[in-house]
C-alpha cells in the first residue's frame, strides 16, 4: 500500500512538473503586433537550407511553405541535396513569404550550398556539379564584383561522417554555414548525452525549451570565420537543415519538425529599403544582402528581435554589417536592442574571435581605434528548466564588420572605449596568435 502511494505521489509530482514545463514561455521579449523596425533598417527573417520530400525531407514543398508561413518567416530558401531533375518548389511570393530554390551538393567529404546556383542548375549529374564547384572554388579575386549573389558557394557544416572541413579553405569560397541547427544537436548527442536525454524527456511537453537549452554556453568565437574574414569577404549563415528524420535510441522519428525549427532560429537580413513584392527585384536585393553579410542570426524563440540593429559609422556616414572599410578617426560600432530583456543580458563586441568588451545597456557605442574583424553577440542568462540553473544562451550573432588598417606600418595596437554608460566594461586585452587552432 505504501509503495502504491509513493508511486502515485511521484507520478503526480512528475505530472505537475510536466504541466509547468508545457506552460512555460521561453520568450524574454514577447512578440507584439506593433513591433517596429529600427529607423533606417528593415528586418526580414527567414530559413536557409531546407529540404523537402523531393529529396530527403518528410514534408512536401507546399507543406514546408505552410509551416514557414505559420511561423511568420519572410523568406524560405530550399536546398535540396543533389537534385538534378527539372521542377521543384514554386518560386516567388506566396502570401507573406518569398520562396526561392537554392541547392546543396556533395563535394569531397562535405556539403556545399548555393542560394542562387545559376551554373549548377544546368548540371545533369553529381559529377558535372562537382566539376563546376571545383572550378568556382579555384577562382581568385573579388568574387562579389564578378558574380554578385549568383553561384556564391557556401561551405556547409554537415559532412558525410560528421567531421569538419580540414585543410585550407578554397579562394573561391564565398560563405560559411557557421551554425547548423541539426548538426549542433547531433554533436550534443555525441558529446553531452545526459543533457541530450534530458532534452528528449522535456521535448513532448515543451519542444522550444528542449531545443534552446542545448545551445547554453554555445561557443560564439567562430575563429575560422574571423580568420578568413581578415583575408577576404566571407559571409555567414545559419542553416536550419530542416527535413531530415532523426534517430532517437535507434528509432527513426520525424522530429524536430519544420515549424519547431523555423520557430527556434533564423537568419535576419537588414535592408536599407523595403522589399516591394516584385519577385525578381526582391530576389536580387535579398540574395545580394545575404552574400554581402548584411545579416545576423538569432534564436527567435528567446524573443522577437525586430528593432535590433548594428552598424558602423564615421565621417563617411553609416555602413551596414558586412562592410570592409579602412580605419578612420572617429569610427565606432553602434548596437541597439529593440527592448530591454526581462532577464540578465550582455552585448559582447568580438574582435578577431575574442570578446573585448561587454555591455548591459540597450544602446551601446564602441569606438574603434584598431583594425580587425568586429562582430556582435548578444547573450541572455536564463534558466531553461528547474534542474538546469542559470545558463548563458546566445540570442543574436551578427555578420562581421571588417576594419582594415590605414597602412600596416602604422596600424594601432590600442583599443579604447567611450564610457558613455556605466553598464559597459572592457575585457582584458589578449592578442590572437595567427597560428591559433581553428574550430
Amino acid at each position: 500500500m505504501k509503495k502504491a502511494i509513493a508511486i502515485i505521489c511521484i507520478g503526480m509530482l512528475l505530472l505537475t512538473y510536466a504541466i509547468a514545463l508545457s506552460l512555460r514561455d521561453t520568450a524574454i521579449i514577447p512578440e507584439t503586433f506593433d513591433a517596429k523596425n529600427h529607423p533606417g533598417f528593415y528586418d526580414y527573417r527567414g530559413a536557409i537550407n531546407v529540404q523537402t520530400s523531393l529529396t530527403h525531407g518528410f514534408l512536401t514543398p507546399s507543406e514546408a511553405i505552410r509551416a514557414d508561413q505559420e511561423t511568420k518567416l519572410d523568406f524560405l530558401i530550399f536546398s535540396e541535396l543533389n537534385r538534378f531533375l527539372p521542377g521543384g518548389a514554386p518560386e516567388g511570393w506566396q502570401r507573406q513569404t518569398l520562396v526561392l530554390n537554392g541547392g546543396k551538393y556533395s563535394y569531397l567529404e562535405s556539403r556545399v550550398l548555393s542560394m542562387d546556383p545559376e551554373r549548377l542548375k544546368t548540371s545533369e549529374s553529381l559529377g558535372q556539379a562537382q566539376t563546376t564547384i571545383a572550378d568556382q572554388l579555384s577562382r581568385v579575386g573579388d568574387r562579389q564584383s564578378v558574380q554578385g549573389s549568383k553561384d556564391s558557394l557556401i561551405l556547409g557544416q554537415v559532412s558525410r561522417d560528421g567531421t569538419e572541413w580540414s585543410g585550407a579553405h578554397p579562394a573561391g569560397l564565398s560563405g560559411l554555414e557557421v551554425l547548423n541547427i541539426r548538426q549542433s544537436i547531433a554533436r550534443m548527442w555525441r558529446d553531452a548525452r545526459l543533457s541530450m536525454l534530458w532534452s528528449i524527456l522535456i521535448y513532448p511537453f515543451n519542444s522550444d525549451l528542449a531545443l534552446v537549452r542545448l545551445f547554453a554556453d554555445f561557443d560564439t568565437s567562430f575563429e575560422t570565420w574571423d580568420r578568413l574574414s581578415r583575408e577576404r569577404r566571407v559571409f555567414g549563415i545559419l542553416g536550419t537543415d530542416a527535413g531530415l528524420p532523426s534517430s532517437v535510441l535507434g528509432i527513426t522519428v520525424r522530429s524536430p519538425g519544420y515549424e519547431t525549427l523555423f520557430k527556434l532560429a533564423s537568419n535576419h537580413v537588414l535592408l536599407r529599403s523595403e522589399l516591394t513584392g516584385d519577385t525578381q527585384s526582391d530576389r536580387k536585393k535579398l540574395l545580394t544582402a545575404l552574400t554581402e553579410g548584411q545579416s545576423y542570426m538569432a534564436f527567435d524563440v528567446l524573443g522577437q528581435t525586430k528593432g535590433f540593429a548594428t552598424w558602423y559609422e564615421d565621417g563617411g556616414g553609416i555602413q551596414s554589417l558586412g562592410s570592409r572599410l579602412k580605419l578612420q578617426d572617429g569610427g565606432r560600432v553602434m548596437v541597439r536592442l529593440p527592448k530591454k530583456p526581462m532577464v540578465p543580458f550582455e552585448i559582447a563586441v568580438y574582435r578577431d574571435g575574442l570578446s573585448i568588451m561587454t555591455s548591459n545597456s540597450t544602446e551601446t557605442e564602441f569606438r574603434v581605434l584598431q583594425s580587425g574583424v568586429y562582430r556582435i553577440v548578444v547573450r541572455l542568462f536564463v534558466s531553461p528548466s528547474l534542474f538546469d540553473g542559470g545558463r548563458w544562451i546566445p540570442w543574436i550573432m551578427t555578420n562581421p564588420i571588417v576594419i582594415l588598417p590605414r597602412d600596416r606600418a602604422s596600424a594601432s595596437n590600442r583599443t579604447s572605449l567611450r564610457l558613455a554608460n556605466p553598464g559597459i566594461r572592457l575585457a582584458k586585452q589578449r592578442v590572437l596568435p595567427e597560428s591559433r587552432a581553428d574550430n
